[in-house]
């Protein structure tokens, strides 16, 4: 079989948050043996549907000219993209992903779109739009919060340190995560990184 040619992208603003997007709810998964070359999101499939079907799959497609196809866990709230290419997995090492299991290969935002603001608002909005959650703080003014938790703690204290630089204050790291909990801080966020997961950007709005 012949391999599909891939649209190499340039390094922007949409590759930086679809990396994003991988080191939250993706996966690259290589079965040499099986000829398995694959990446995978995999999210709820009533929570994040919409995301997944209407900014994700399109955000794929149109960076490597392939096409990605959705399927639904049966019994289980979930729903996944896939896409199988070959040369797309080695591409994405290329540029600093790896395969297998983020959390023990430690896997972080690359240094190509660290040196970069923008693409590092990009990237931090594609981690925030699929491991990040925005909550009500139960306590006191029940104020709305921003969380981020993620079980790479390389990871996690590399995106706190990142949104310090921006000019938040995040909490210090509890366990597996942090928050953004002050009110101009949330309002910064929407205005300076913002959300393409509209469940998160609605639970801001009818909160703030």
């Amino acid at each position: 079989m012949v391999e599909k040619q891939i649209k190499v992208p340039k390094k922007t603003k949409y590759l930086a948050e679809f990396i994003g997007i991988i080191l939250g709810d993706g996966n690259i998964y290589i079965n040499k043996e099986k000829g398995v070359y694959q990446i995978k999101v995999t999210t709820h499939s009533i929570t994040d549907r919409e995301y997944l079907i209407e900014f994700v799959k399109p955000l794929i497609e149109n960076l490597f000219g392939l096409k990605a196809s959705i399927s639904f866990d049966k019994g289980r709230n979930g729903i996944n993209l896939r896409l199988a290419s070959k040369k797309l997995i080695f591409y994405l090492r290329s540029i600093g992903l790896k395969s297998g299991d983020k959390i023990n290969n430690r896997v972080v935002i690359p240094k190509w779109i660290i040196k970069n603001k923008n693409l590092t608002i990009a990237c931090i909005r594609g981690l925030i739009d699929t491991d990040g959650t925005v909550f009500e703080n139960k306590r006191g003014s029940k104020k709305v919060n921003i969380g981020f938790k993620n079980n790479n703690f390389k990871l996690l204290k590399q995106v706190r340190n990142q949104l310090k630089k921006l000019g938040f204050h995040p909490t210090k790291i509890h366990i597996n995560a942090f928050f953004l909990c002050r009110r101009k801080e949330i309002e910064l966020f929407i205005k300076r990184i913002g959300f393409h997961n509209n469940k998160h950007l609605k639970k801001c709005e009818t909160r703030l």
